[in-house]
């Protein structure tokens, strides 16, 4: 896993920051016994934002679901991505960062996802496993088209 303290560059390209920045969070997120993190996000009419982030600890050995753990008020190192150019190192607050990475991770396969109909999903981060699924849903509106000629 690279930190930002051992990446020797200032910026990173775009389409290597998601891996750097879900190393991040995975390092801060272990600090505070989160296990799991979900990011959802819906999306329409060209707007369009992420709706909530649940984190969860470990699950418990009885079968009951897995604590939810409050948003915790902690700095966390990690890249942020401009609208346009590179990716580049900052120094933010774990939910800011949490936010970033999302909105990057659905970018990165969906962008124009708020648009029209819209979109909706979840972005699931395995904290131990060091690793981010994405499950994305695409809204359209769809027409059935029929023509028909006649002869005299």
């Amino acid at each position: 896993m690279t930190t930002i303290a051992e990446s020797s560059a200032a910026t990173i390209a775009r389409e290597d920051a998601p891996k750097l920045m879900l190393a991040a969070i995975c390092a801060c997120a272990k600090l505070h016994g989160i296990t799991t993190i979900t990011i959802s996000y819906d999306g329409h009419g060209d707007e369009g934002g992420i709706d909530g982030m649940t984190l969860n600890g470990p699950a418990r050995e009885d079968g009951r679901a897995a604590p939810e753990i409050e948003m915790p008020d902690m700095p966390c190192s990690t890249w942020t991505v401009p609208y346009r150019g590179d990716a580049f190192a900052v120094e933010t607050t774990f939910e800011s960062a949490l936010n970033d990475l999302g909105y990057e991770l659905i970018a990165q396969n969906h962008a124009g996802w708020e648009n029209g109909e819209g979109a909706f999903g979840e972005v699931i981060i395995d904290v131990e496993a060091g690793r981010a699924t994405h499950d994305h849903n695409t809204r359209y509106v769809s027409y059935d088209s029929t023509a028909y000629e006649w002869e005299c």
